[in-house]
């Protein structure tokens, strides 16, 4: 009776190796980064239509440079590191479109503070 017990066990844990060492062999495989890939294409596209080759040309050349290795990524079946490119093309064209808007706002505050002292000063000469 104990020898079959002992028996019992030994399969049991026998089983046991083998279920874990099946599970150990099965790959999780990582989803293309279709998502990540749409939102950094579209933030690189804003970004150029915010003019920002003009006004932050390095990060949005580093944003361009990025999503074409996400995509070079995808094509190889590396979808991790495309994914985290993507991410980080994103980003980076983020930051030119936000850089190139508070460069052109800034222009333009600056125009109409040119403006206004330009009348100011009209005002002034004016007589009475």
């Amino acid at each position: 009776m104990l020898r079959s017990a002992f028996t019992r066990t030994i399969k049991m844990a026998g089983a046991a190796s083998i279920a874990v060492f099946a599970a150990g062999c099965v790959t999780v495989s990582t989803p293309a980064p279709t998502d990540a890939l749409a939102v950094a294409d579209a933030a690189v596209a804003d970004a150029i239509s915010a003019d920002a080759s003009q006004y932050d040309a390095a990060d949005l050349a580093k944003a361009q440079r990025k999503i074409t290795r996400a995509h070079d990524y995808v094509a190889q079946g590396d979808y991790a590191d495309a994914h985290d490119l993507a991410d980080e093309a994103a980003l980076d064209a983020r930051l030119a479109a936000t850089r190139a808007r508070s460069t052109k706002a800034a222009r333009a505050a600056a125009s109409v503070q040119a403006s206004i002292r330009a009348l100011d000063d009209e005002i002034a000469r004016t007589p009475k």
